[in-house]
């Protein structure tokens, strides 16, 4: 089953992107994706988009990214064969997005590590430090 990426891609105003036109609800192809060489980019990170299209001169929109896949090395932008244009979002959609995003990405982060600290440093360590430590440093200390 081929891979889908939900991502957010700016465009100009006109819903142009490198002198293509694009439209809400239609889908896209191109043969090849390199990242920031070739191929329909977005990125995964919502905020992201401000790095290439400014708010005050562009409309966004949610994605769905498939086919061949790209990705940058700096961000999360991706390059892909295949792209979905999903609805047009306005700048608090956008940061509602981020939010969401960064929250699956910690609840994700959080499910695979499966355990808090038990070293010396933590928000809820026996160690050391740490915001509710039993040690010598921490915001609930029990030491001197």
């Amino acid at each position: 089953m081929e891979e889908i990426i939900k991502s957010y891609k700016g465009f100009n105003k006109d819903m142009t992107c490198k002198n293509k036109q694009y439209e809400v609800g239609k889908d896209y192809e191109e043969d090849k994706a390199v990242a920031c060489e070739c191929g329909m980019h977005a990125c995964e990170y919502p905020l992201d988009c401000f790095k290439y299209y400014p708010p005050s001169k562009s409309v966004y929109c949610e994605v769905e990214q498939s086919g061949d896949i790209s990705r940058h090395d700096d961000d999360s932008k991706i390059a892909s064969t295949k792209m979905r244009i999903g609805a047009q979002l306005n700048i608090a959609g956008i940061v509602n997005a981020a939010i969401k995003y960064t929250k699956e990405k910690v609840e994700k982060t959080c499910i695979e590590s499966k355990s808090a600290t038990a070293g010396n440093r933590g928000a809820a360590t026996a160690g050391n430090r740490g915001a509710a430590t039993a040690g010598y440093c921490g915001a609930a200390t029990a030491g001197d």
